[in-house]
């Protein structure tokens, strides 16, 4: 994969429409950077994984399934790859292919996952749900800090 930030996002929500979440900045006030942020996440899927990004061969490799998620339902385990999600194969993509594949992705639908594991390759469905609060509260928390912290050394 061709930006890192994209894979934190996939690691928590699969909510890559959110551009204060998908690497870009927000160049308004801190409160409009907050207001933007949670309304951007407030009706974005989330899978439940946390994944960590192989630099060179572009692999995700699922580092955390989260507790009764929609991922844990589904039969991920930690240790899996994450190959593709809706025919969108991780190591081909670029950041506009999956932008376009996962726009619109909302709690209530369903996406086709490709897991690999022990040499073997399968589909898995799993459907969408809500960002749970607390989820939310910690991405928007750490912008915020990231946000101030960036003020502050600019001045």
């Amino acid at each position: 994969m061709k930006s890192k930030n994209l894979c934190l996002v996939l690691a928590l929500a699969v909510a890559l429409a959110t551009p204060v979440v998908a690497g870009e900045k927000c160049t308004g006030t801190t409160q409009e950077c907050l207001n933007k942020m949670a309304q951007s996440l407030a009706n974005k899927g989330w899978i439940g994984v946390e994944l960590d990004s192989d630099k060179e061969t572009g692999a995700l490799t699922i580092k955390l399934v989260v507790e009764d998620s929609p991922a844990q339902a589904a039969g991920f385990k930690a240790g899996d790859e994450l190959v593709a999600i809706n025919g969108v194969v991780f190591a081909d993509a670029d950041e506009k292919a999956m932008k376009e594949a996962w726009s619109g992705l909302t709690p209530g639908k369903t996406v086709t996952c490709k897991i690999g594991r022990g040499g073997k390759v399968k589909e898995v469905d799993v459907t969408l749900a809500k960002l749970p609060d607390d989820v939310m509260a910690k991405w928007i928390g750490g912008h915020m800090i990231e946000h101030a912290s960036m003020a502050t050394a600019q001045k």
